[in-house]
């Protein structure tokens, strides 16, 4: 462990960092995060200050005098020695464990479901930090006037202090444009930069034995190699930093390149890992090579960051009018004032949406999304090994993109998917005899294989998650309206689906209905059974209903698989089939729609809330007894804690958003900030306490406030769905809607009962306005009809591509 020799003293300063601010921006009190706390040892890497560009990542401790910066790339997984395995199961055995489970032999059923599997261990595991970068500058006097800011805009991270030769800077981005890691040293006006640098690894990394790391430096370019252990084809990585120095001197010394009187320094590095013959690819020194010929200077590569990154970043804005002191306080002093408010600090909700967004769109990529841990790691000891797990944790964690507009990060989860899916007809096929996809549970990222299966939990017949992988698509398409894309990457899946269900349901009960003999709900059990393997389970039905109906409604916008006897005829023909929800004696939704399996609200998941968020499958309009009784579920839910897992709180306050209930999403909210789940840097923990790493609640919590204030979906528009009495003033611009609708802005007052609204649509409609509240009185530019929904509702007339500006004076309805 290396601990920090310097102390600091510390301001409040945020500092002017953008780019392209106008005079009037520069008098307002900037949102971006910062700290000025800051990581004493390895063990404490998660307060640190991360960037990266989904690909490449970057852990910034911030120490001015003795810099360390670790390195991670999205495909430094541990590497596989061999693939996951697992059995061709039998007709025979599939029969028996259908007749088990219709029986209610539920335990027989459950081990004859491992048995049969025969699931063996394989593919990529845990997920590693790449190397570290040590910079060390020679001492000079008291350090004072430091300050470190993370800019989410740009990217960029800032560390300034000041010293007896006057004041410093470093900044440090990803380039998400030019796909390399920046890092820019300069010294104080009139003085040069005298420094070490370094790269290796620290113990406190845990980097297991078999791995070996080999130094390949020279004088222009710093070069760490790493080879996995034996057995795994020759598979390695590395790291490639280019060294351009302005003036000065530059000699190696044991592979440790020292700088003396330079005007500046930029730092370019490069990661990439090779699945195999890991030393061919590192003579052929492309990497070198590539970061030649690329530009080195700073504001040229700021550019393509600004044009990429921040021109993302920018698309969306959210505003509670937290006052002006509190915006320029530090994270840490916010995340102390909440904790000893009973209501939102608003200037830290502000900012967890901003860093929400930043950290998502920092870990996201054309190829891949974020993972459990987004992209960093400073540890090889990762949760649960870092992977993408499939049934909950991904998909809360890309909730906001599609809404969000973000879609250059949507496409790496498109893309995942994609290249997951011959992994799920694979498991599709072994494991249940199925044509179609069967999810993997969890992975790596590389394929979609199936993970595990165990008596816990004989996941291969958890068929619902595939619903919930393929909603994202269904959503993009909503929100777009884009055919090219539901012909060529949404029917291809979702057909797969149809074919899935062809062959799954095979019998029916006494009413006629399909039974889902054989169904998981992740990742509970049944009160008092000690058993996963049963039938019905809500979250399997609300899945196959999701897929068949947007199946069925692809078809038929495409003109496909139509006629007598053809696809869309047999997948109505299953859809109407599927078994009916249940009610309990509490009034509450059934997790299993099946006699004599009692529910367990206890539970971290609510997976059978899915018919809620994301499917919206139950809304109050649609079917008021059935959204009474998942009201009543919440409700039982909520008065358990979740277990503490972030996902359970996020799933469950998405779901309380989409049912109206501002209690208990303001309830989950202030448990996420007010109780350790959010680090100083505004990155996020599993549990609370800073207990495990991970950016599930980070991510996620920008998708709560936009389904908070903004629902929608084909036809309707929804406005403070579920907006906390705190929260009475605020704003909210970009965010996009099912239905091919963006709000440009969205204004409230709840202090004089105002709403302004301005919205543009990419086609012709008629939209159904709900404001729950009531609308006492609406003027608009365009056409304006009564709803027959009452005082809560009108019809308004949007025409295509022309802003149409709403005003509302709100009622007391809610």
């Amino acid at each position: 462990m290396k601990t920090i020799l310097v102390k600091l003293i510390l301001i409040l300063t945020l500092g002017l960092v953008l780019n392209n601010i106008s005079a009037q921006e520069r008098d307002k009190p900037q949102r971006f995060g910062f700290s000025y706390s800051f990581p004493e040892t390895y063990r404490d890497w998660p307060n640190a200050f991360m960037a990266g560009n989904g690909k490449m990542g970057i852990i910034v401790f911030c120490n001015p005098l003795n810099e360390t910066v670790i390195f991670n790339d999205r495909g430094f997984f541990m590497a596989s020695t061999s693939e996951r395995k697992f059995n061709q199961v039998s007709k025979e055995d599939l029969n028996t464990i259908r007749d088990y489970c219709i029986n209610g032999d539920y335990k027989m059923a459950n081990t004859l479901a491992v048995k049969a599997a025969g699931w063996v261990g394989g593919g990529e595991q845990d997920k590693h930090p790449g190397f570290e970068m040590l910079i060390s500058t020679p001492e000079d006097g008291e350090i004072r006037n430091y300050s470190r800011i993370c800019n989410y805009r740009t990217g960029e991270i800032v560390v300034k202090w000041t010293d007896n030769r006057g004041d410093w800077e470093r900044k440090s981005f990803v380039s998400r444009a030019d796909d390399v890691i920046v890092q820019y040293l300069t010294p104080p006006k009139g003085k040069t930069v005298t420094c070490s640098i370094q790269l290796g690894t620290d113990p406190g990394m845990h980097f297991p034995s078999g791995m070996t790391f080999t130094n390949a430096s020279d004088v222009d370019n710093l070069n760490m190699r790493v080879n996995y252990p034996s057995g795994t084809n020759g598979a390695g990585y590395e790291g490639v930093v280019r060294v351009i120095v302005s003036g000065g001197k530059k000699s190696l010394i044991n592979n440790t390149l020292k700088v003396s009187d330079a005007n500046s320094i930029i730092l370019m590095t490069r990661t990439k890992k090779y699945y195999s013959d890991c030393e061919k690819q590192w003579e052929q020194e492309n990497i070198q090579f590539e970061l030649k010929t690329m530009s080195s200077d700073y504001n040229t590569l700021l550019k393509g960051q600004i044009s990429t990154h921040q021109a993302i970043y920018d698309r969306v804005k959210f505003d509670l009018n937290a006052g002006k002191a509190d915006r320029t306080r530090s994270n840490e002093e916010l995340l102390d004032m909440q904790k000893k408010s009973t209501m939102p600090v608003k200037a830290l909700w502000e900012r967890i949406f901003d860093s929400g967004r930043y950290y998502y769109l920092s870990s996201s990529s054309t190829q891949s999304p974020p993972d459990l841990l987004g992209l960093w790691t400073g540890d090889c000891k990762v949760g649960w090994k870092g992977w993408y797990h499939l049934d909950a944790n991904l998909n809360l964690q890309i909730a906001g993109g599609n809404i969000g507009n973000m879609p250059e990060a949507m496409e790496g989860y498109f893309t995942l998917i994609e290249r997951l899916a011959p992994g799920f007809e694979t498991n599709a096929t072994k494991l249940l005899g199925c044509r179609g996809m069967l999810s993997a549970g969890n992975t790596a990222g590389l394929n979609g294989l199936r993970a595990d299966v165990n008596t816990y939990y004989p996941y291969s017949y958890c068929t619902g998650e595939m619903g919930w992988l393929l909603y994202p698509f269904w959503e993009h398409y909503l929100i777009s309206g884009d055919t090219t894309f539901l012909r060529n990457r949404i029917y291809p899946l979702f057909k797969k689906m149809g074919y899935f269900y062809e062959d799954f349901l095979k019998v029916t009960d006494s009413n006629g209905n399909y039974i889902f003999a054989g169904s998981i709900s992740p990742e509970n059990q049944p009160k008092g059974l000690g058993i996963s393997l049963v039938n019905n389970s809500t979250y399997d039905i609300s899945g196959a209903k999701f897929c068949l109906t947007a199946l069925i409604k692809t078809c038929n916008i495409l003109g496909l698989d139509q006629g007598s006897g053809q696809s869309v005829e047999k997948w109505t023909s299953i859809l109407n089939k599927l078994p009916p929800y249940l009610i309990n004696d509490d009034g509450a939704l059934m997790e299993w729609s099946w006699k004599g399996l009692n529910d367990n609200y206890s539970h971290r998941h609510s997976s059978h809330l899915i018919t809620v968020w994301p499917f919206r499958e139950i809304t109050p309009e649609n079917n008021p007894t059935l959204f009474t009784a998942v009201r009543q579920t919440l409700m039982q839910k909520d008065a358990f804690n979740y277990e503490n897992a972030g996902h359970g709180l996020l799933h469950s306050a998405l779901i309380a958003a989409n049912l109206k209930n501002w209690e208990s999403l303001n309830s989950k909210m202030m448990r996420l900030v007010s109780e350790d789940y959010y680090y100083g840097n505004l990155i996020s923990s599993h549990y609370n306490g800073h207990n495990v790493f991970c950016t599930d609640v980070c991510n996620a919590v920008p998708a709560v406030l936009m389904e908070m204030l903004i629902s929608s979906e084909p036809g309707v528009l929804e406005l403070l769905p579920a907006l906390p009495q705190s929260l009475e003033k605020g704003s909210i611009e970009g965010i996009k809607g099912r239905n091919r609708i963006t709000v440009q802005k969205l204004t409230w007052n709840m202090r004089n009962k105002t709403l302004k609204c301005t919205l543009i649509s990419d086609v012709n409609q008629d939209i159904s306005l709900i404001i729950r509240n009531g609308i006492n009185h609406i003027n608009c530019s365009s056409k304006i009809i009564e709803s027959p929904l009452g005082d809560i509702a009108k019809i308004i007339s949007l025409s295509k591509g022309i802003s149409t500006e709403i005003n509302i004076r709100l009622g007391e309805m809610r």
